[in-house]
């Protein structure tokens, strides 16, 4: 009985080991020295919301969410906003696609077994991606970018920490080895 109590532990904890990873990905630029910067400005432009036709996704609330989150991601890793001469601009992409599934939906007859109507039924679904990026202030160029799968329509309680643990996770590839504690 122990043995299977332990075996049963062990394939729990690997089974919510997988379901829990989540992959970022990430490129920066390998000849810049992210240490030579000190400054940085949030991208303004990066606040409005673009996504008008999923407001459970893209509002208001869940950019200036998403954009203090990077701002303090940015003041962790050394680096302190300066709107007048900034060095960096940070900002942020809501990316969603939108894939759509058809279905028959068949209906069968029990009295003369067979097919009564077929229907094509379709359902679509929305992958969110949050996608964070750091560029040069004055040559307009990326010098990091991480993205990964999101989910924002999560409700209000759940969505502040939900994006500060997001921004946390690509933050984690930035490539400044100053962090501020």
């Amino acid at each position: 009985m122990r043995a299977f109590k332990t075996c049963l532990g062990l394939i729990t904890l690997i089974l919510f080991g997988c379901v829990s990873t989540q992959s970022v990905m990430y490129d920066y630029d390998l000849s810049v020295d992210f240490d030579s910067y000190s400054t940085y400005v949030l991208c303004s432009d990066d606040m409005m919301v673009i996504h008008l036709d999923h407001p459970k996704i893209d509002n208001e609330e869940a950019r200036q969410l998403v954009g203090d989150a990077i701002g303090n991601a940015m003041e962790v890793r050394g680096h302190r906003t300066n709107v007048f001469e900034p060095q960096l601009q940070a900002g942020f992409r809501i990316a969603i696609n939108e894939e759509t599934a058809k279905f028959n939906n068949c209906e069968h007859s029990d009295e003369l077994e067979y097919w009564e109507s077929c229907e094509i039924h379709k359902e679509t679904y929305n992958q969110e991606t949050l996608i964070a990026y750091v560029a040069n202030f004055k040559t307009n160029t990326v010098l990091w970018q991480a993205s990964m799968p999101c989910d924002l329509k999560k409700n209000k309680a759940q969505v502040k920490s939900y994006t500060v643990d997001l921004i946390n996770q690509l933050f984690e590839t930035y490539p400044k080895s100053k962090v501020v504690q």
